[in-house]
């Protein structure tokens, strides 16, 4: 199928004495009528993109008649098959391009939210109850996750490894919707969305023989993490994440096996606001670069209208207004170029919600160095007693004004007030009204850097 649409390769010059603004992002020309694409992504040798979500070729016809997996390889796009409902994720496993999502046949074939294409047309690959949100190859292995309960008939917790010609769960845990991601990290699977269980929320990780808490979860009742990736040898976990809540970055974190640690200033709705919500829907890593995109307007400290990168020092603002277009909502690299899926209008363009990327260079305006380990206590902070049936005493290695909260594992919070003491003395905190189970101590300094640290109730 030949493209339809227009690139748009000009220049726009402002006419300002040595000040020239060249364009930095293009339509994709994605043919057909795009609705949404909810992931756009590139084989291993990125000579090829995939893109689906939900589109209508025909536009006379609904979507879910006529939705394809569209294809751009050598500069040009084409369709692949049909699936019958919306398209979430597409990975290739054994060289079979495979699709998951919430439709209900593929090409006319009865199809449970699980697919793979033979070359010419879309076959039914299991049963994952339509309700696959990522597919992931890690070591060689396919995992599924999603909203499912049953994987080919099994009792699973949205998260399900193909074994020969079927799904089969992985361990069990209470998920009360839909599981979003999962990453492989120091040999450990780890899964991020609706995971709920005894000690916490949000995150959890499979030792090989049953599920457990990461660390302390992700707290806040209105904090949640939408993405995972493995950067610098670190587990990044990517979200909506409330650094007030006592979270240890602003709606992105690393987690380097023992705690989790900011980013800086981390993602941001604008610079230096910790209360508004912004979101990261997604990651990748090229050339040594974790770009990071999703609806927020700072990264760092700095102007990042919706895409950013990170070095594992700096934070990058990347050229283009994303967050004018309501967003990132998901990209990859064809080859050195990067294509992105957006609004149907960008930076005053019609784009059919993709673009890709014609700059010189992705970044606009760095932060300068970020001292991520500022946040690492080592031996300096202490918490005593714990368990505790009345009060505990934090000592902390700084000084002046210092915001404190104690809240549960689910994030409720309890206490909520500012303190001032010299360095070196204790914080004493009144815990006799909390009824036993686990919590966190959370402390902020006035240089804004987060400190958590883990207590047991007990009578």
């Amino acid at each position: 199928m030949n493209p339809r649409g227009v690139y748009i390769l000009c220049a726009v010059q402002y006419l300002l004495p040595v000040l020239i603004h060249a364009q930095s992002w293009t339509s994709a020309a994605v043919p057909g009528n795009v609705l949404n694409i909810r992931q756009v992504y590139a084989n291993s040798t990125r000579d090829t993109i995939y893109c689906g979500g939900a589109i209508e070729v025909d536009e006379t016809i609904n979507f879910a008649l006529t939705n394809p997996v569209m294809r751009y390889a050598q500069g040009r796009w084409d369709t692949l098959g049909v699936l019958r409902g919306l398209i979430h994720s597409m990975v290739l496993y054994r060289d079979t391009l495979i699709a998951g999502g919430e439709f209900l046949a593929a090409s006319d074939l009865p199809c449970e939210g699980i697919a793979y294409y033979d070359g010419t047309q879309w076959h039914p690959y299991g049963d994952l109850e339509r309700s696959v949100r990522r597919l992931r190859v890690l070591d060689n292995e396919l995992y599924a996750v999603g909203g499912f309960d049953l994987a080919d008939g099994q009792p699973a917790p949205g998260v399900a490894k193909r074994v020969g010609n079927s799904w089969q769960p992985v361990g069990w845990f209470n998920n009360q919707g839909s599981i979003l991601d999962i990453a492989k990290f120091n040999e450990n699977l780890v899964v991020i969305g609706n995971v709920d269980m005894d000690q916490g929320r949000g995150i959890a990780e499979w030792n090989g023989a049953s599920w457990e808490l990461l660390g302390p979860g992700i707290l806040g009742g209105f904090s949640g993490g939408q993405c995972l990736t493995v950067y610098q040898d670190q587990l990044y976990v990517g979200g909506q994440i409330s650094i007030t809540a006592g979270n240890a970055g602003q709606n992105i974190m690393r987690w380097d096996g023992e705690q989790f640690h900011p980013l800086g200033q981390g993602i941001q709705w604008w610079a230096g606001n910790t209360t508004s919500i912004a979101t990261v829907l997604n990651m990748i890593e090229h050339n040594g670069k974790l770009f990071v995109g999703g609806g927020f307007r700072a990264a760092g400290g700095v102007e990042a209208m919706g895409l950013a990168t990170w070095d594992g020092s700096e934070w990058c603002g990347v050229h283009g207004d994303f967050q004018g277009a309501g967003g990132l909502w998901a990209m990859d690299f064809y080859q050195d170029t990067l294509f992105a899926a957006c609004g149907a209008v960008f930076e005053g363009d019609s784009v059919n919600r993709a673009v890709k990327f014609i700059g010189q260079e992705y970044e606009q305006v760095c932060s300068g160095q970020v001292s991520v380990e500022s946040n690492d206590l080592g031996p300096e902070i202490s918490l005593h007693p714990n368990p505790t049936s009345t009060t505990i005493q934090v000592q902390v290695p700084f000084s002046g004004p210092t915001l404190l909260f104690v809240h549960n594992a689910l994030g409720q919070e309890f206490r909520r007030k500012e303190v001032r003491h010299p360095l070196g003395t204790d914080l004493k905190i009144d815990v006799s009204d909390l009824v036993p189970g686990i919590y966190y101590v959370s402390l902020r300094s006035s240089t804004g850097l987060p400190y958590s640290l883990k207590f047991v109730v007990e009578r």
